[in-house]
């Protein structure tokens, strides 16, 4: 009810005050404003904060995962019978969470676009791949192996990019859309019944 009839008030004059208030420890000995007066700042903190708090959760349960895994993976035990079945559920809601949470960023939007563009990436990616990989195995100028493949996997992704960037106003434009016969649409849920 306080949320309601404080509306069109700033939240931040809303939750000094109930912030006030907790700190004032207020013992009238009547137990309604004693508890609205000592929690109050929790619940609006939980209501104007929700989604931080929601995220901070996410990372928290992101880290207990990590030492988790971890600690399993070291003791040689990630792999067993009736561990390796929950860890790996574990670590799919783990990928889950951390894509959720890159998702809200702005500096993941480069992700976030080849993610809405996999299909194309996933079509054209061979032949720039394969030709940098080549490129850099022949001439050796590049020594490392992880650094190699680091290029070949952004040559790969980059270059599906770019072709489909160069077709998209031409007739060659078909290269990457799904022909009409081939559309799936989704199904429609059938209607209900009424119960005579």
């Amino acid at each position: 009810m306080a949320v309601k009839l404080t509306r069109g008030v700033p939240w931040p004059v809303i939750w000094l005050t109930g912030a006030a208030l907790e700190i004032a420890h207020i013992n009238t000995g009547w137990t309604v404003i004693d508890e609205f007066a000592g929690r109050f700042v929790y619940f609006y903190s939980g209501y104007i904060f929700a989604s931080h708090i929601f995220g901070f959760a996410a990372l928290a349960r992101l880290v207990a995962w990590v030492l988790v895994n971890g600690a399993l993976v070291l003791a040689g035990t990630a792999d067993r019978p009736y561990v390796s079945l929950p860890l790996g559920l574990v670590d799919a809601g783990a990928v889950v969470t951390v894509a959720a949470l890159m998702a809200r960023s702005d500096v993941f939007r480069p992700l976030r676009y080849c993610g809405q563009n996999s299909i194309v990436i996933y079509l054209a990616f061979f032949l720039p791949m394969a030709a940098t990989r080549i490129a850099l195995l022949k001439t050796g100028i590049v020594p490392d192996l992880g650094t190699v493949s680091l290029l070949v996997t952004l040559a790969g992704v980059i270059g599906a990019l770019a072709w489909y960037w160069a077709v998209r106003g031409t007739p060659l434009r078909f290269l990457f859309e799904r022909p009409a016969w081939a559309q799936i649409k989704p199904a429609r849920a059938p209607a209900m019944q009424p119960a005579e």
